[in-house]
């Protein structure tokens, strides 16, 4: 097969398709499924994650997906279906797999081609969410889209509240929960012993740190966003400085948070 010279996605009645590996096997079901999710069958996301994004590894086949998923997206009429069609597509983009999957790929420039597309509907449903969660994960597709995939892995944590590593100079498990001054770094989940040991966060963001430019971007998109005001304020310290209260080792949170992330 000829590597193509345009950014025309693979036809969705192509039998390259079945020569495209999955989750199970080959990509042969993958046309139908976005098919049927074109038409509105929120099923079809849920099968589809599993064979294109099966636990957040991705495969040939979900590089081939990726534009047809942008493609959906910009003609479903629920924002609710269309924000799960970006968070697949978001899935993809922020693998850490990705750049070993594009390079193989004959399907790589129609991925590229796609991804401002991606991003200018993310960051438009953003500007329009009215409940938290939903912003978190549009904001969380916007950064991957954004090229931030590394802060991308890290957001989805402002969902349940929660941001779990183990300490870059113990190995301790930490526990980091929003408080009222920020953030705090526990030894032990806080839910089942309120008594670990906790260290509050210091507002960043680290100079030193190679999410510098995450930080700018993130807090630019969520400056103007009422439903994502508790996530504004926290930003500066989940870019902030860290300390384990249990060896007292110092670190940019942020930084340790990808490093966990992309693992």
């Amino acid at each position: 097969m000829e590597k193509p010279t345009d950014t025309t996605p693979l036809d969705l009645h192509s039998a390259a398709w079945a020569s495209l590996a999955a989750a199970y096997g080959d990509a042969e079901k993958i046309p139908a499924l976005l098919q049927d999710l074109r038409q509105g069958d929120a099923e079809a996301l849920d099968d589809l994650y599993g064979h294109i994004c099966h636990q957040g590894t991705i495969y040939p086949a979900s590089v081939a997906a990726f534009p047809h998923l942008i493609s959906v997206a910009a003609t479903v009429a629920s924002p609710e279906l269309r924000a799960g069609v970006l968070s697949l597509a978001a899935s993809i983009h922020e693998s850490t797999s990705l750049e070993q999957e594009l390079q193989a790929s004959l399907y790589a420039a129609a991925f590229h081609a796609a991804v401002p597309a991606a991003l200018a509907m993310a960051l438009a449903d953003l500007t329009s969410a009215e409940d938290r969660l939903s912003g978190i994960y549009l904001l969380k597709a916007a950064a991957a889209f954004a090229g931030f995939a590394g802060a991308a892995r890290v957001l989805g944590g402002f969902a349940d509240d929660e941001f779990c590593l183990a300490c870059p100079g113990c190995g301790v498990d930490l526990y980091v929960w929003p408080v009222p001054e920020g953030l705090s770094a526990a030894t032990a989940d806080p839910v089942f012993t309120p008594s670990a040991k906790t260290a509050l966060v210091s507002a960043g963001p680290v100079g030193s740190s190679a999410q510098l430019a995450a930080f700018a971007w993130l807090k630019a998109d969520t400056a103007a966003l009422p439903c994502l005001d508790d996530v504004a304020l926290r930003l500066p310290f989940l870019f902030g400085s860290a300390r384990c209260a249990e060896c007292g080792h110092s670190f940019s949170l942020m930084d340790a948070l990808v490093s966990e992330a992309s693992d």
